[in-house]
């Protein structure tokens, strides 16, 4: 099967992540890593939130990006439901026994946690990401203590992802922003830091999973050098696994979970980018692997029960898959958890846009389908396979099907274009949906795309396609005829890495997101160069990590991008987290919005609409939301 970029959980989501491409390639969007970072909010207070869709807390076993997972001594089973900001508790037949926690930042209360473990006496420890510390609960989940701010010293965190606990009782936490693994005693006193930032044996890059075997040995997933590294429980590098990016036995793309089978030391591996499961003996060795997208969509946790059963949160899908253990394969047991697919509910909402009319349309990316909205904001219609309702197998490629739809464009009558990423081809309905056209099919050559993320049309009628993972742009008439193309991978004017969202200002000029590079690139109609700008000038570089600013006006890892009738281009700062608000030559003018998961904030923003009346509508990748704010 193909694979998608996830709206960058850390993102850097898929993105639900947004992020969606090394797809093509095997099997592994969006997006984004992502997983998805952090930056203060400046000059917030020019933006007013004025109210979401698809915001407040779900149902019990409605899940809303499920992460991290622990079992008790009981055998009940405690997921992290990520953006309901809550640990849901289950029993072994799946069976919701109850909810803990709520947004917010008092003691018990949690915003946008990442992490569950329990300790050797039985005690609950979480980690309230957003927050930036460790909770401690007793086996009763009452509130003990908790430690942690945001910061990059001892006790402090970047964002805490995972905890482990080991034979001695000493917690382990991932620090994923700082580089590091943090060791504290059962009192939650700093002990020492393992790690920093690098690319060699012992240093780590964006470490996420972390789990101890009964020899006391450190296994951290280094999601972003794509290894396993193995570390003595006081931080001496003893071995890895892994270390290239692929699809074999020993490859792994940005794995995420890990864990140990109480029984026989086996390793679980969580290869959360392509979309699967990996089994390791207890001396390393691979046993076995399985999942494929979109059966699985970015599994970020696995844990086994003990007697056979794996539980694993499909967190692109938001659900929590079991299967169970034969031999050296797996079986399908079970799904848990409601499917997000109603009128206002979303699975990683890549893209907004609206008509003359006061229509508003959403690509509801992981329900593979089209959303339209009236001015009241009422559910007009659902253009998909299975009429539109949803779900995580109502993908197709027959016409007016998709299979991730990413971008959308509205031309001057109202037609709307999306960008069927996975499908690799573009499709135009009429406004009420109908089926016009399909233009495109997997390819390197002119007319073709692979994994194609962006589209605008300009005043004349001509579409423009990020075609993304061939890292061009396409440009064609009104009739979809082929005119030329501009692109190639790379840092150099008029090169790209990963180019996502397209723009077009009221001179028909063409603004590109330069995903991997960290910035925006204007072209003229034709595409010659005319500006860029983002984290070091829009210099790029095609490791994003040794370009990751959080400065004003810089960008980590962006997405979306729009701009409004006085030519201001507004861009979705993904793993920053906040909107970017440039004029038409790159200067930074301002910024809104932060890391968190109260209204007004975000984690993982995608794409973004602005109407005739200066609405700005955007699309929150992780916590499945729809946002509106508007310029006081």
């Amino acid at each position: 099967m193909r694979s998608v970029q996830e709206p960058d959980i850390h993102g850097r989501q898929p993105s639900f992540a947004g992020t969606v491409h090394l797809m093509l390639k095997r099997a592994a969007v969006v997006v984004v890593l992502l997983l998805t970072l952090l930056a203060p909010t400046q000059a917030g207070a020019a933006y007013s939130f004025k109210g979401a869709f698809g915001s407040g807390v779900d149902p019990g076993n409605l899940f809303r990006t499920p992460v991290a997972m622990a079992k008790d001594e009981n055998g009940f089973i405690y997921m992290v439901d990520m953006g309901n900001s809550r640990i849901v508790k289950m029993d072994a037949g799946g069976k919701v026994v109850k909810t803990i926690g709520s947004l917010g930042s008092s003691p018990g209360k949690f915003n946008m946690p990442f992490g569950i473990a329990v300790d050797r006496e039985g005690n609950f420890l979480v980690a309230d990401t957003g927050n930036y510390r460790i909770q401690k609960f007793d086996r009763n989940f009452n509130f003990l203590k908790s430690w942690g701010t945001k910061g990059d010293g001892p006790e402090e965190f970047g964002f805490p992802r995972e905890i482990a606990v080991d034979k001695d009782n000493r917690y382990y936490v991932t620090d994923e922003f700082n580089h590091r693994i943090q060791r504290f005693s059962s009192e939650g006193t700093y002990e020492k830091t393992i790690g920093s930032y690098g690319r060699t044996d012992g240093k780590l890059a964006l470490p996420q999973g972390i789990a101890i075997n009964d020899q006391n040995e450190v296994y951290v997933a280094d999601t972003y050098n794509n290894r396993i590294q193995v570390f003595s429980k006081d931080g001496a590098f003893k071995r890895k696994i892994g270390g290239t990016q692929g699809v074999g036995p020993y490859q792994f793309y940005h794995p995420r979970g890990l864990n140990f089978d109480a029984r026989s030391g086996a390793l679980y591996v969580a290869d959360t980018y392509n979309n699967r499961i990996m089994k390791f003996d207890s001396s390393d060795r691979f046993l076995y692997t399985t999942g494929a997208f979109p059966t699985l969509a970015f599994p970020n946790q696995i844990i086994s029960d003990g007697t056979g059963d794996l539980y694993v949160t499909d967190t692109g899908n938001n659900r929590l898959m079991v299967f169970k253990e034969v031999g050296l394969t797996v079986s399908f047991k079970m799904a848990i958890g409601d499917g997000r697919y109603g009128d206002k509910t979303y699975a990683g909402p890549f893209d907004v846009e609206s008509d003359s009319k006061g229509n508003t349309f959403v690509s509801d990316s992981f329900n593979h389908r089209i959303l339209k909205y009236d001015s009241t904001g009422k559910v007009t219609g659902k253009w998909g396979s299975l009429l539109g309702t949803g779900g995580p197998i109502a993908y197709g490629s027959l016409a007016g099907q998709f299979f991730v739809p990413r971008q959308m464009a509205v031309d001057k009558y109202d037609n709307v274009y999306v960008a069927d990423s996975v499908n690799n081809r573009i499709q135009k309905f009429s406004n009420n949906g109908t089926f016009l056209a399909a233009y495109g099919s997997l390819g390197t050559l002119s007319g073709f795309f692979r994994l194609p993320s962006g589209i605008a049309v300009d005043s004349k009628g001509n579409i423009f396609v990020s075609d993304s993972e061939n890292n061009r742009i396409q440009k064609f008439n009104s009739f979809f005829v082929y005119q030329k193309e501009w692109g190639r991978k790379g840092t150099g004017n008029g090169e790209f890495s990963q180019p996502m969202q397209l723009a077009i200002d009221s001179k028909d000029n063409v603004y590109v997101v330069d995903r991997i590079n960290n910035r925006v690139q204007k072209f003229d109609n034709n595409g010659t160069f005319l500006a860029k700008w983002g984290t070091a000038g829009g210099s790029g570089n095609l490791d994003p990590l040794e370009n990751w600013g959080e400065e004003p006006g810089d960008l980590f890892l962006p997405t979306g991008i729009a701009i409004d009738q006085n030519d201001k281009v507004y861009v979705t700062d993904t793993s920053n987290n906040r909107m970017n608000v440039y004029s038409d030559k790159g200067a930074f003018l301002e910024q809104f919005g932060s890391f968190g998961g109260e209204d007004g904030n975000f984690f993982s923003p995608q794409g973004l609409d602005i109407d005739s009346t200066g609405k700005i509508t955007i699309a929150d990748g992780l916590l499945h939301k729809l946002q509106f704010f508007k310029k006081r």
